[in-house]
């Protein structure tokens, strides 16, 4: 007997991990805009690092 297709997890979906990654970007830019105006560096270095994590977040590869 054959199994049915398993459907990936919710997180592993490249819909699901695009939309995450550019909020976590998105929260990176504010947080390095608000350390650039404010002049406090460790905030632009945490939102730089945020954008970063972000950029990694995202799918490897879309699959059509």
């Amino acid at each position: 007997m054959s199994e049915p297709a398993e459907q990936p997890r919710f997180f592993a979906r490249p819909k699901v991990r695009r939309i995450l990654s550019r909020v976590v970007v998105a929260v990176g830019i504010v947080l390095a805009v608000i350390g650039v105006v404010s002049g406090r560096y460790g905030w632009l270095f945490s939102g730089i690092i945020v954008v970063g994590l972000g950029a990694a977040m995202g799918p490897g590869r879309i699959r059509r």
